[in-house]
């Protein structure tokens, strides 16, 4: 059996990163200062007292010579000195110096009390020569090459020295930093390939064992268990589904054979009836809808038809047939109100379908001795069919889930209600980039099936 490996926190990662950091930079420090006090113990480097040293001694010599008199040799190399003569005088003048231009400006200003120009490790002496000439001696509080030779052509070496401190200080930041983000990287690269497991719904490749930090461990497990858990929810919506569209095929099978026995018997007696009554015409007109119902019902989910220049007055017209039929056995008043008459593009079948079913709802809960209203309008350059009814009206539940499929109002009487009718009339709506608004009017319920015109 293989053994797992220990997972280590998050906060250890960081802890240790911090320690390393700050170890490695001690480390470093510690070694630095090291071969710097082994070059001074070698004679390779002078101590920084010793130009302090030399420059103290400098001051009695040059007090005691005078401006012709002055000697440079008698002067160490490690001070820097400038004899000025008539100092504080429009007849100022330096008449020796080894200084540079800008080292030469620094001492003047300090010599007529300017401020803040000396550099941060420069010391500098003002000493009255004898015969009343000012020499100044400049000196840096710095760790100088013991050979003149050396100082005269290498950079300063104290500089030097701090920059290659700061380097390698940096540079071990930088690859312990690298180090620490690759661990991160790591893992974050596992949680990343989980979210592609997962959307590709296989949650069981998730690697959650090779995962070296206990927080993103637990990333992952979570990230499978939910991968798993939305794999089986996506499952059970598949087979719910499934449920449902062989519950639909059921259902159209059921209905073809009393739709068949009725239809034949329906003609038969028109056959045999010397005239045929309105009644028995509504029987046959029913039967064929059904039969256009059965076909729909066969077609849910499939790609809507094409639509067509209709002619509202003509469409409207037919379903004013179709609703006396249904009103008159139920004992309801049916009104039609053409308020707008015209050409629009529809799928006229479909549409019929999805309008009847919204009629026979109407019916199917309006009492007797109420009203169905059919109203026809354009508006915001829509067509606009609306049912309403003098019945009691949605529920809050139905307002909110009427038009899904298979959905029946528990708080309504069951009267053989399958749940398809507003579904059937949305998805037509839908199907065309139109829409299916449900409301209560306060004496009634009413659906409106909106088409876009063009």
């Amino acid at each position: 059996m293989e053994r797992r490996r220990r997972l280590t926190s998050l906060r250890s990662v960081l802890l240790r990163y911090l320690c390393l950091c700050g170890g490695g930079c001690a480390l470093i420090l510690v070694l630095w200062w090291g071969i710097f006090m082994q070059l001074i113990d070698n004679g390779f480097l002078l101590s920084a007292t010793v130009s302090a040293q030399a420059c103290a001694e400098a001051r009695e010599t040059v007090a005691s010579m005078t401006a012709d008199t002055f000697d440079p040799s008698a002067i160490s190399s490690l001070c820097r000195y400038a004899v000025v003569c008539d100092a504080n005088t429009d007849a100022e003048r330096v008449t020796t110096t080894n200084m540079s231009a800008h080292q030469l400006k620094t001492a003047l200003n300090d010599l007529h009390g300017g401020s803040g120009n000396l550099g941060m490790m420069q010391y500098q002496y003002i000493v009255t020569m004898a015969d009343g000439a000012t020499c100044l001696l400049q000196y840096d509080y710095a760790v100088p090459y013991a050979d003149p030779a050396l100082r005269e052509r290498l950079p300063d070496f104290q500089t030097c020295y701090i920059i290659l401190l700061v380097v390698l200080m940096l540079a071990w930041l930088a690859v312990t930093t690298h180090r620490t983000v690759r661990t991160f990287t790591a893992e974050t690269s596992r949680i990343d390939e989980a979210t592609r497991q997962i959307a590709a719904q296989h949650p069981e490749a998730v690697d959650v064992d090779h995962a070296r930090i206990r927080e993103f461990s637990a990333t992952l497990q979570a990230l499978q268990t939910m991968g798993q858990q939305l794999t089986d929810s996506l499952q059970r919506q598949w087979q719910l589904e499934q449920q449902r569209t062989e519950q639909v095929a059921a259902l159209a099978h059921d209905l073809k054979t009393p739709l068949t026995i009725i239809q034949g018997n329906a003609e038969l007696l028109a056959e045999s009836a010397d005239t045929t009554a309105p009644e028995l015409d509504a029987i046959l007109r029913a039967g064929d809808r059904a039969q256009q119902y059965l076909a729909a019902l066969r077609s849910v989910g499939t790609v809507p038809a094409a639509r067509q220049h209709t002619d509202s007055h003509a469409f409207v017209a037919a379903l004013a047939d179709t609703a006396n039929a249904l009103c008159r056995p139920a004992k309801l008043h049916f009104v039609l109100q053409e308020q707008w008459q015209g050409q629009f593009l529809c799928a006229a079948p479909e549409l019929s379908r999805a309008l009847e079913n919204m009629l026979d709802n109407a019916v199917r809960y309006t009492p007797a001795g109420g009203t169905v209203t059919l109203t026809i309008s354009k508006a915001d350059g829509d067509v606009a069919f609306t049912v309403t009814d003098t019945g009691p009206g949605f529920t809050p539940e139905a307002l909110h889930k009427a038009g899904q499929f298979l959905y029946t109002d528990a708080a309504r009487p069951g009267n053989g209600h399958q749940g398809l009718g507003l579904y059937l009339a949305r998805s037509v709506a839908q199907a065309y980039g139109g829409k299916l608004v449900l409301a209560n009017t306060g004496t009634g319920a009413q659906v409106q099936l909106c088409l876009p015109m063009q």
